[in-house]
């Protein structure tokens, strides 16, 4: 037997059982509340029968006193009034228990027409409302007229009643003992009735029970079965759900579907529908008209694969930041059989979007390699001297950048902190790139920065979502060959004594552990002047935020060649900060009384413990508030933290990562990452940095390192 039939077959016993429990508890209830009802009459009747015994001897002793009181001639109407309350109520009562019986009794019987007799003896007597005295000043009182009648009714009725009350008593009696017996029996019956109606019920229920038990059993079996398929479908990184005859999806899908399509009210929902925004209206014209014929009991379902047109559907929707992203989605359909035909369509969506944007790339590689080639003529503008320091200090950048993808992580945080440290490399390259305005690799190390942006707001992080920037870096990294073998070449040509390298390694595939060392040990780089490469930037800065710029520089020559590399990174943000957010514009400046090009100083020099390094602007300074609402808009903060926040405390918050008061990304700001990098850099060597600020007037940041020798040990 089928497991539906087994179910069928149980759910029938089940609803027997409880069918024929329900009718043996309904006839016990019934028969035992009439039976009760019965009883309960019985009892009555008893307790009415046992009163009425006491009412034949009263009403003789009642008349006997009425008698003797009228011999005497004391006063009667206490006597009569007690006698007719006593006929009275023995009237009433015996007439009560005549209507209430519900089998007659021959002894009530018996006891009514004995009644019936003392009728016209005791009525004279009770309904005598006479003077039975005269009283007389000669004679005393004596019975008048009225009162020897009434003492003759009085003396008959006494008669009368002492030779009929032990009789009438008798049937009482009887009467009782009848009542008690059937009462009793009554009880009897009742008491069998509940103890076979418990027994049934317990029978019953004992099988109602099992069945119970066994029922429990196979839910038991059911729930885990169901929460094995929740776990499944929780699990599969593809979206499943079925489509019925009226093309709606059922009420099970996977949580992949809800990621992949950005919404959960899946149950009912049209498979129109669940196209209708993300494609064209010609894809959804067809995606419908193959879903339909999906349903054709004709249609050869190894055909219907071959020629569906969802194999590769690329979808618009909404990345949840307010922007739109591209996805592509591939769509197979099964059709799912039963008795009497097609029953569902079994949809299975997968996200193929890394797939196919990783066999563009590829493409793109190929298709531009010559262009790539041209573009790097354009770079002859650069020193070879500082091309191939720079490309050396590149290469062991995007080494480490090579090391971070390739560690091995498995939760959430860990590819969130992979993420963190490739954003402070590529913004520390890029720095450097720009300042010798190497815009191509520029360009190609902030396009890397958008992918890991990108991935930074995606709710949820996998391994497969680092696959398009080992691509990208893959790249950059064909990229800074050429750019090298270009720069061999120059110095080739000028009879320079610098060797190029051999070429940047490939990314390798298999993964190489990084150590915290290795991380945050610095770069080596070749001593070289600076001036030159700042002022250039600086130039190329007021070039493209359209401002002008005034820059002094003193004792650079002085940087020992240790600090170099860290006072370059450290100079080229704090440039770019200035023509972001410090220098304004000239017009600005012309309303607020100064100078239309900006002054920006930079200072290194000698101390007692170590050197010092002073960079400063006259632009606009640094408000405080408005460094407090960047960090609530940015989530660093609360609101309620913000407001602790004192003028030191909050100044910090520049160097915090992630921080930034632009809300749009450039090329030269927005990303949060540039004087965190500043800072660690700085820690790094055992030094300090400080920043003061004159909102209006100017920004000063001083940073403080140790002697080289106490650097080396710090980083040692």
């Amino acid at each position: 037997m089928s497991v539906a039939g087994l179910e069928r077959r149980r759910q029938l016993v089940t609803a027997g059982l409880g069918t024929a429990l329900t009718l043996v508890m309904g006839l016990v209830l019934i028969v035992g509340f009439r039976l009760a009802t019965h009883m309960r009459a019985e009892v009555t009747a008893l307790q009415a029968a046992s009163t009425l015994q006491t009412y034949p001897e009263e009403i003789s002793h009642q008349l006997n006193t009425l008698r003797d009181r009228l011999e005497v001639r004391a006063y009667s109407g206490k006597a009569l009034a007690d006698l007719q309350e006593t006929v009275k109520h023995f009237d009433q009562e015996l007439k009560a228990l005549d209507a209430t019986r519900d089998v007659d009794s021959p002894q009530l019987g018996r006891a009514l027409l004995l009644w019936h007799e003392y009728g016209p003896v005791l009525d004279p007597v009770v309904t005598f409302s006479g003077q039975p005295y005269l009283d007389t000043d000669s004679g005393g009182s004596n019975l008048s007229r009225e009162g020897r009648e009434h003492y003759a009714q009085v003396k008959r009725a006494q008669l009368f009643a002492a030779d009929n009350a032990h009789a009438l008593q008798a049937q009482l009696s009887s009467l009782a003992s009848t009542l008690q017996q059937s009462a009793s029996q009554a009880a009897t019956r009742l008491r069998g009735l509940l103890a076979a109606g418990v027994l049934a019920a317990l029978v019953l229920a004992a099988a109602a029970g099992y069945f119970q038990f066994t029922r429990a059993r196979h839910e038991r079996a059911a729930r885990d079965a169901q929460e094995q398929t929740r776990d499944i479908l929780k699990t599969v990184r593809e979206g499943f759900f079925l489509l019925d005859a009226n093309y709606r999806i059922g009420s099970v899908w996977s949580e992949a579907l809800a990621r992949m399509f950005g919404r959960s009210d899946f149950a009912g929902l049209s498979f129109e529908e669940l196209l209708k925004n993300l494609v064209t209206p010609a894809t959804l014209a067809t995606a419908t008209k193959y879903i339909k014929l999906l349903w054709g009991d004709r249609a050869h379902e190894n055909l219907m694969k071959s020629i569906n047109p969802l194999g590769q559907l690329e979808i618009t929707m909404d990345n949840g930041h307010g922007s739109k992203e591209t996805r592509y989605l591939q769509f197979d359909f099964h059709r799912v059989m039963g008795p009497e035909g097609i029953k569902h369509v079994l949809c299975s969506v997968g996200d193929i979007t890394s797939s196919v944007l990783l066999a563009r790339e590829l493409q793109d590689q190929q298709e531009n390699a010559n262009q790539q080639l041209d573009m790097m003529l354009g770079m002859l503008h650069v020193d070879p001297l500082q091309l191939v320091s720079f490309l050396d200090t590149a290469e062991t950048g995007l080494k480490l950048v090579n090391a971070i993808l390739k560690e091995p992580a498995r939760s959430d945080a860990e590819f969130r902190k992979k993420l963190t440290g490739l954003f402070r490399e590529l913004h520390s390259i890029k720095g450097e790139a720009s300042a010798l305005n190497l815009k191509s690799i520029a360009s190609r190390v902030h396009a890397l920065e958008d992918m890991v942006s990108e991935c930074k707001k995606r709710p949820e992080l996998t391994g497969s979502d680092f696959l398009p920037l080992v691509l990208k870096l893959d790249e950059l990294l064909a990229h800074l060959r050429s750019v090298r073998e270009m720069a061999a070449r120059l110095t080739d040509m000028k009879d320079s004594p610098v060797t190029a390298p051999a070429a940047v390694p490939a990314v390798p595939a298999a993964p190489a552990a990084r150590t915290p060392a290795a991380a945050e040990a610095p770069r080596p780089r070749a001593v070289e002047d600076m001036t030159p490469t700042l002022q250039a930037m600086a130039d190329r800065l007021a070039a493209d935020h359209a401002k002008r710029f005034r820059l002094s520089m003193h004792g650079l020559a002085d940087v020992p060649g240790p600090y170099n590399a860290t006072i370059k990174d450290c100079l080229i943000q704090m440039l770019r900060n200035s023509a972001v957010h410090g220098v304004e514009s000239p017009q600005v400046r012309r309303d607020s009384a100064k100078d239309e090009a900006g002054a920006v100083r930079v200072e290194f020099r000698r101390t007692a413990d170590g050197y010092e390094l002073l960079f400063e602007d006259d632009g606009a300074g640094i408000a405080v508030e408005s460094l407090k609402a960047a960090a609530v808009k940015k989530q660093l903060i609360s609101e309620e933290e913000a407001s602790l926040l004192d003028t030191r405390s909050t100044m910090a918050l520049i160097f915090r990562p992630g921080f930034s008061t632009q809300d749009d990304v450039s090329m030269d700001a927005g990303r949060g990452v540039g004087m965190d990098v500043v800072a660690r850099s700085v820690y790094a060597l055992g030094g300090k940095i400080g920043v003061s600020t004159h909102p209006g007037k100017y920004t000063r940041f001083k940073i403080v390192l140790p002697a080289v020798d106490s650097a080396s040990s710090a980083v040692a």
